[in-house]
């Protein structure tokens, strides 16, 4: 067992969110297991209290619990076990171990920023709740001395201490601000491709077609460059859909993603823009190129076999349809109608086979 698996105890099947808030849970609860040692070590070593020392160490074991507990699926139940220690540690740290002097009571400050980031959103009460003890222990830890400490320390060690609550808080503060930042661009990041990806294939949508599409058109406009338009149609898929039911269809739109996707060259953009149409934008490329690449598409999607069984397989046929910005005044969305006309008669022609734009040179 390596440390990656226990800052992971709980988060398998869980959405995305919640599996984010488990896994901080688990890294806080290390985080606080490995200061904990080290306030023990020191109680043991420097001090020299061992009953002191022994009975943090008992306090460090106790915060692992967090990670069992979520390992187990019972993450709410861990969140509370671990605020409810913090804070009973706290406590037993100034007005018993020591004084108020030491600063230990300035760790309650992380309770409320915990609770706020750890809990769900609907985990209301809970979060309240636990804020609103951790500021009611504070203002009483602040203002109760402990005039029989189990360990008696120099101004010099509480001094050292004080400073040490404080840069053990500083540092939390900042690795827990740090991880969820980084968690939340990860999930923007998410979002934007969840946004711009067609769920099925993986290509881009319609939306994510016309936003960058129409970039990289205005850049081939700019350096006055050729830019071509491909439509591929995939022939009688509804009969597909009809004969064979909609698990085969989706096998076939992504086999011919597949397909399409390993002839595009890397500056192409592929999208998958209707149920069974694709697009294919093709910058710094010629109309002649375009129908050379359009007919090796054409030529492998009616080789390739998308299997229905061990022992049948279905194989299908896509039309085709070129457009290209021989006009200076042209936009993608001509491009997308004089392909979409080509397209249109490349149906009308009997299918599988490519035809160009009808105002371009065939």
């Amino acid at each position: 067992m390596n440390l990656t698996t226990i800052v992971n105890w709980g988060t398998q099947q869980q959405p995305f969110s919640s599996a984010n808030r488990i896994r901080m849970t688990n890294i806080i609860g290390l985080i606080t297991v490995l200061i904990s040692l080290l306030y023990s070590a020191n109680f043991f070593l420097i001090i020299g209290n061992y009953a002191v020392g022994f009975i943090n160490l008992i306090f460090t074991l106790a915060y692992f619990i967090t990670n069992i507990l979520n390992g187990y699926n019972r993450r709410k139940t861990a969140r509370i076990w671990f605020f409810s220690l913090l804070m009973l540690h706290l406590w037993v740290c100034t007005n018993i171990y020591v004084t108020n002097e030491s600063g230990f009571h300035l760790y309650y400050f992380l309770v409320p920023t915990g609770a706020f980031l750890l809990f769900e959103l609907k985990e209301r009460r809970e979060q309240i709740i636990l804020s609103g003890l951790a500021i009611i222990l504070f203002f009483v830890c602040e203002n109760t001395p402990n005039n029989a400490p189990l360990i008696h320390l120099t101004d010099e060690m509480n001094r050292l201490l004080y400073q040490s609550v404080v840069l053990f808080t500083m540092l939390e503060v900042i690795v827990v601000l740090y991880l969820f930042a980084k968690q939340i661009d990860h999930q923007e990041q998410r979002l934007i491709k969840q946004a711009s990806t067609d769920s099925l294939t993986k290509l881009a949508n319609r939306h994510c077609f016309f936003d960058e599409g129409k970039a990289l058109f205005s850049q081939s406009r700019q350096n006055s460059r050729p830019f071509s338009l491909v439509l591929v149609d995939l022939d009688f898929f509804k009969n597909i859909n009809d004969k064979y039911g909609h698990p085969i269809g989706d096998k076939c739109l992504i086999g011919v993603t597949d397909t399409l996707r390993s002839l595009c060259r890397e500056q192409d953009l592929c999208a998958r823009i209707g149920g069974e149409e694709f697009v294919i934008a093709m910058p710094n490329t010629s109309l002649s190129d375009a129908q050379k690449a359009a007919e090796r598409m054409r030529r492998e999607i009616a080789l390739q076999r998308i299997p229905i069984s061990d022992s049948e397989s279905l194989g299908c046929t896509a039309s085709f349809g070129i457009a290209n910005n021989q006009s200076e005044d042209a936009e993608l969305r001509d491009l997308l109608i004089q392909a979409d006309k080509a397209l249109y008669l490349a149906k009308e022609s009997g299918r599988n086979c490519v035809k160009v734009g009808c105002n371009q040179a065939a």
